[in-house]
């Protein structure tokens, strides 16, 4: 390995963890103690070996360094401004990104706060039209880049950015034109394929090549059915600009002007426009700087090497912003890029000796089996940490819609100046690249409907299994080394033996006279699931956290080997409990929803989760009066105070009986629901409590509570402003002998309930 990619690995571990591990203020000394005991490295026996353990300490202590350097510099000063309200002068670094209940904008900041990349955030309409290089003013409470919900975030400082801020109403003015305007030229061209693609395609196919063409996954994400069927699916790369866009880049130039030196330069400075006009993210940096490497090796006549390469792209992103080593971009593309470089000459080289590669479509299909599983193998564990998902048929799906991909990526190009020439033609163009995209579409939304398309990464039997991989292939690459022939089959076929035992562990989850019982961790919201050998019942879906409370419960599922539910019940059409509602519908199979009657046909929330119901088949009931059903094993009465004006005080309370256990759940019902359940005699003693309002003080009343006597109560609560749960709350659960359980204390909350209605948590 070159003496580049030792110094690009001494510094990027070291910025990791001064990123998250070690004390801020302990980064220097920590730092001089490598440069002083780095002489020691000179005690190594052999030349080389001494030469890499020197330059890995230097650049590991030049890492920390850095990375301190810019907390103290830069983020240190911004988050001692947290809280107040200043008057900045900004210049637009990009355009205004609208979503639903929100807009924001990249800035760069010159006076009036902390001067670099901020992100600006406005909640009180519409912003003006601001187009990249606009100058302007504005007051603006600033708020923390490095904390959310009081928790250490990377997201923000990982992009550059020193702080966030909120963009007080009627404030903001525009006051000129930037000079330097035109350095913001690749985000106008951005803008201007976005707008030549939203112009020419149908607007089914629009959000993908949109991703495809510039990386921009906003309005893939808006459209949750297709956004989620490639999650499961586990393609999300395909429109995460990388080093597979930069090949076909490349290859597309070849393809024309022939493969040669005159072409290689031709295709560097579009390269790098391409890599600025797709947001400079990670990624997209990555596959710049190898691609660049590659294509000067032979203008110099050199060989390209690829950890080299990696360590070029390394530095370049690290040494401006070391904080970008937080980024799951950066560390998903250099993860893969590893994977690549390590794994896939050796995969190709034991097929050749293996299987006949002169074939076009058995080479075909190994090369690509080969790259999947060279991509997967460093970066699954990062993967599976941050998305709680193991996408089990990535391969598949890669195989039967990567080569359309590619082939698609360059067309849109094509059709895109095609159509910016002649609009007709172009249009014309557009329906037919559509094809492609509705067959891609359609592999990935039947692969994710597929059971077991992926595993929950937080079950126990997955952890085990990933942990059992990788400690298998480990130990045959050692028996390999040291001269030992065992053949690559033993680690292979045991692997698909834990996979096995897995998958079977995840259905053998709940035993036959068996119930869990989970309060799901969705920060400020709540999610409930009910779940018996045969039955599973979803209350609520909804919450604050980042993880989509869809995707929370339907990974939960799939760890007791559920793929599909019984019923969904939502007590309200409330954000917090209602927002994950439609990622469920389109990840999972619901036989039927129920929700309260009276929902307002203009709520967006109410048509989207309307829209999913239908879309996927699931028999929708607007509650209009108590219900009682039965679905094998649990019965369910679902109630309706409707009582007043508040939807909190109106919606569905669910009273359930399991194995003996009776277990009620009161969405966000306040003391006027109580009372009118007590009047209506409908409160009974119950096991088990999922408390109102997220333990507000005007929930679980007094009196509700002499009636109910829960053994146990649940409180579903995350991070907020309100002061729940409220200690009053508390207080009573406690005098009236319930046990008391949090998901802000405890995460998710399990209790098994056995036959007999015995309860163990």
């Amino acid at each position: 390995m070159r003496k580049l990619a030792w110094a690009a690995a001494g510094f990027a571990l070291a910025a990791g963890l001064a990123e998250y591990v070690l004390p801020t203020g302990g980064l220097p000394y920590i730092a001089a103690a490598l440069v002083l005991f780095s002489p020691a490295a000179l005690l190594i026996k052999r030349k080389l070996d001494r030469k890499r353990a020197l330059i890995f300490a230097l650049a590991a202590a030049c890492g920390l360094l850095s990375w301190w350097g810019r907390y103290t510099v830069e983020v240190g000063p911004a988050e001692e401004m947290v809280g107040q309200t200043v008057h900045i002068s900004a210049v637009s670094a990009g355009y205004v990104e609208r979503h639903a209940d929100y807009e924001r904008v990249q800035v760069r900041v010159r006076s009036g706060a902390v001067p670099g990349k901020a992100l600006l955030y406005f909640y009180e309409g519409e912003l003006p039209e601001l187009t990249p290089g606009d100058e302007f003013e504005a007051d603006v409470k600033l708020t923390s880049a490095i904390l959310r919900r009081g928790e250490r975030s990377h997201l923000y400082t990982s992009q550059g950015q020193d702080v966030l801020g909120y963009i007080q109403p009627d404030t903001l003015t525009v006051t000129g034109r930037s000079p330097n305007a035109w350095i913001y030229f690749p985000q106008r061209l951005s803008q201007a394929v976005k707008d030549t693609v939203d112009r020419l395609f149908p607007a089914e196919s629009a959000p993908f090549i949109k991703g495809l063409l510039t990386g921009d996954t906003d309005d893939l994400e808006e459209d949750t059915a297709s956004y989620t069927a490639m999650r499961t699916a586990g393609v999300l790369h395909i429109v995460a600009v990388s080093g597979m866009h930069m090949f076909v880049l490349v290859a597309f130039l070849e393809l024309l002007l022939g493969r040669s030196r005159r072409t290689n330069l031709i295709a560097l400075p579009l390269i790098w426009l391409f890599a600025l006009t797709a947001g400079w993210r990670a990624s997209v940096v990555r596959a710049a700087v190898m691609q660049t490497l590659y294509l000067l090796a032979p203008v110099f006549r050199r060989e390209s090497d690829g950890p080299t390469c990696l360590g070029a792209a390394a530095f370049l992103l690290l040494i401006p912003n070391p904080m970008a080593v937080g980024g799951v971009g950066l560390q998903l593309s250099f993860a893969c890029m590893a994977g690549l470089i390590c794994l896939l000459p050796g995969i190709l080289a034991w097929a050749g000796r293996r299987l006949p590669m002169g074939n076009r479509y058995v080479a075909f299909v190994v090369n690509n089996l080969a790259c999947t599983v060279g991509a997967l193998a460093f970066s699954l564990p990062i993967s599976a940490l941050y998305f709680g998902q193991v996408p089990l048929l990535s391969p598949l799906a890669n195989l039967l819609t990567l080569l359309i991909v590619e082939i698609t990526f360059a067309a849109g190009y094509v059709v895109c100046a095609v159509g910016a020439l002649f609009p007709a033609a172009g249009h014309a163009l557009a329906l037919v690249l559509t094809w492609p995209v509705k067959w891609c579409m359609a592999v990935y939304r039947a692969l994710s409907d597929l059971p077991f398309a992926g595993l929950w990464a937080g079950s126990i039997p997955t952890i085990i299994f990933l942990v059992t991989v990788y400690a298998l292939f480990g130990l045959w690459w050692l028996a390999k080394k040291r001269k030992r022939r065992i053949s690559i089959s033993v680690p292979v076929c045991l692997s698909l033996t834990a996979l096995a035992l897995t998958l079977m562990a995840a259905k053998l989850a709940v035993l036959p006279g068996q119930g869990r019982l989970a309060v799901l961790d969705v920060d400020q919201g709540e999610c409930v699931v009910l779940a018996d050998r045969d039955t599973a019942v979803v209350v609520d879906c909804g919450g604050s956290a980042l993880d989509n409370a869809g995707d929370t419960a339907a990974n939960y599922l799939q760890g007791l080997g559920r793929s599909r539910v019984d019923m969904l019940v939502l007590t309200h059409l409330h954000a917090d409990h209602a927002n994950g509602a439609e990622t469920l519908l389109y990840r999972t199979h619901v036989d039927r929803l129920i929700l309260p009657a009276g929902a307002d046909d203009a709520d967006d929330l109410y048509q989207r989760i309307l829209a999913a119901a239908n879309a996927r088949g699931t028999e929708v009931i607007e509650l209009a009066e108590p219900l009682r059903m039965d679905i094998d094993g649990i019965s369910l009465d679902l109630l309706l105070p409707d009582a007043g004006d508040e939807e909190n005080e109106r919606g569905v309370v669910a009273l359930m009986h399991m194995l003996g256990s009776d277990v009620l759940i009161m969405g966000d019902a306040g003391l006027e629901a109580e009372r009118a359940l007590l009047a209506g005699r409908a409160v009974p003693d119950v096991d088990i409590l999922v408390a109102g309002h997220h333990g507000s003080r005007t929930a679980s009343g007094a009196m509700f509570l002499n009636a109910a006597r829960p053994g146990t109560a649940l409180i579903s609560v995350g991070y907020n402003s309100f002061g729940q749960p409220a200690e009053e709350t508390l207080e009573r659960l406690e005098t009236y002998g319930a046990a008391l359980r949090r998901t802000d204390l405890e995460g998710t909350v399990t209790i098994k309930l056995r036959e007999g209605g015995v309860v163990d948590g």
